[in-house]
């Protein structure tokens, strides 16, 4: 039994060592510049070995990266309602402060995305969807506690949050001084009738 623990340890250390290669390449060379060999290259393994983790090969890798981040953006917001979801969205802008090459890696991605033909497409235009939807959700559960202020529609509301949430990491990432946490905090407060 312990041998077949030690043996399922090292083959999810292996993956992590494939993911962290991927989201790396990915981050700085983009989805479609970047090769599996490339990937294997740097874990020190062969494409065969990486095909062994990940038997959709690329598209794999990048739906497991994609997914990774998101898990824990998900894990923070599980059973936040309202404001407390809204002012969990603040939080996770500083978080994401602090890690600029995944900002980096969902920037480059979501941009090659926008073409059909993307193998990311389809996954990058549901996130946003699911995203738009739960914060709509948030907005309209502020509304029927009275918190929003005269003529605020939560959809709007929802939609403008997220185009400011991409707009500020955008013009971080461009490197110019910006709060991405106050500066979110401070529009969805331009909402509400309490500050968060």
């Amino acid at each position: 039994m312990t041998g077949t623990r030690g043996a399922y340890r090292k083959t999810a250390q292996r993956r992590e060592q494939i993911l962290d290669a991927a989201f790396t390449l990915f981050a700085k060379n983009g989805y479609t510049a970047s090769s599996v060999n490339e990937i294997a290259r740097m874990v020190g393994i062969s494409q065969t070995g990486v095909l062994h983790h990940f038997a959709g090969g690329k598209l794999a890798l990048l739906t497991a990266v994609l997914q990774q981040r998101d898990a824990l953006a998900e894990e923070n917001l599980r059973g936040k309602t309202g404001r407390d979801f809204l002012a969990t969205l603040v939080e996770i802008s500083r978080i994401q402060a602090t890690q600029r090459g995944v900002v980096q890696l969902y920037r480059n991605l979501s941009t090659e995305a926008v073409d059909p033909e993307h193998p990311a497409h389809e996954y990058f235009r549901d996130r946003l969807s699911r995203i738009a939807d739960a914060v709509t959700q948030a907005f309209t559960e502020v509304l029927e506690q009275d918190g929003l202020t005269p003529g605020t529609e939560p959809r709007e509301a929802s939609l403008s949050t997220l185009a400011m949430t991409e707009g500020l990491e955008a013009l971080w990432l461009q490197g110019m001084d910006v709060d991405m946490a106050e500066g979110i905090r401070l529009f969805i407060n331009g909402y509400l009738t309490r500050a968060l």
